[in-house]
């Protein structure tokens, strides 16, 4: 009987001992980890920061791509946003900033596609050598298949066949897709700045069909950032729908200077 009495008092005080063993590491371990003694090198918590590539760079050398947004059409000073971004950029990082702008009026996705895909042409060639590619392409798809033309846009009573906008919408996405891979392709190291479509005709568009197509177009857009490391959308629609007429130059379709103005903005915001 004492002996078994023994073993039980013994066995208890080892679980005891062990037990306190247990909790003094843990609560070392602990320590050490959010109070580090000197020499000890601190666990850091926080994801590191990862340097600006275009800091590295001895200089900045962009191409444009797309339509008239990129060619910078309404803007009376004639530098859009990508004109109004190199001086920025040249400003932040005290860097030459050399701009190859290859956008073309009325421009549709299809067109661009043959741009890029002619191995033997300048564009891609110019692409495999920049930092930085800025891409505006799609608004001309959408409202073309609209109305047939953007010179309709003086009617008071512009009428927008959205219902064509939106049988055709899956190819010039399809299109879209294969313009972004394609530049990624070409260039892996290049950030690739997509700016997105905003909707010009919104006081045509009673309802929000136009509305709710162009927002299924930008979420197809950001979607493909998910999928291209270097690729970033830059969003606009917000910016008209608020202050349209205030943004929108006289032909009600392109962006005055003070529009193109707060698209070089956002894009500053993800290059910086």
């Amino acid at each position: 009987m004492n002996s078994s009495r023994l073993l039980w008092r013994t066995t208890g005080l080892v679980a005891v001992l062990s037990t306190l063993l247990f909790l003094f590491g843990f609560v070392y371990a602990v320590k050490s980890i959010w109070y580090p003694s000197a020499g000890e090198p601190a666990i850091s918590r926080e994801k590191p920061v990862e340097a600006n590539p275009l800091l590295s760079s001895d200089k900045i050398q962009i191409v444009a791509l797309g339509d008239s947004l990129t060619k910078g059409q309404g803007d009376i000073t004639g530098e859009g946003y990508v004109g109004k971004v190199k001086k920025r950029l040249e400003s932040a990082t005290g860097k030459d900033v050399y701009v190859w702008n290859y956008a073309v009026g009325g421009l549709r996705t299809s067109q661009l596609l043959d741009y890029i895909y002619n191995d033997n042409g300048e564009i891609p060639q110019s692409i495999q050598k920049a930092n930085l590619v800025f891409v505006t392409i799609g608004g001309n798809d959408l409202f073309q298949f609209g109305f047939g033309s953007a010179a309709a846009t003086n009617s008071d009573s512009l009428e927008i066949d959205f219902d064509s906008v939106a049988q055709q919408m899956p190819d010039a996405l399809e299109r879209l897709e294969r313009i972004l891979n394609r530049i990624a392709e070409l260039n892996p190291k290049a950030r690739i700045i997509y700016v997105g479509l905003y909707h010009p005709f919104l006081d045509f568009d009673s309802v929000g069909q136009g509305s709710l197509l162009l927002h299924e177009w930008n979420h197809h857009a950001t979607s493909l950032s998910t999928k291209l490391h270097n690729l970033t959308v830059v969003p606009t629609y917000d910016l008209f729908e608020t202050y349209l007429t205030k943004y929108l130059a006289n032909d009600h379709f392109h962006p005055n200077e003070d529009g193109y103005e707060r698209m070089a903005e956002r894009v500053m915001q993800v290059l910086e």
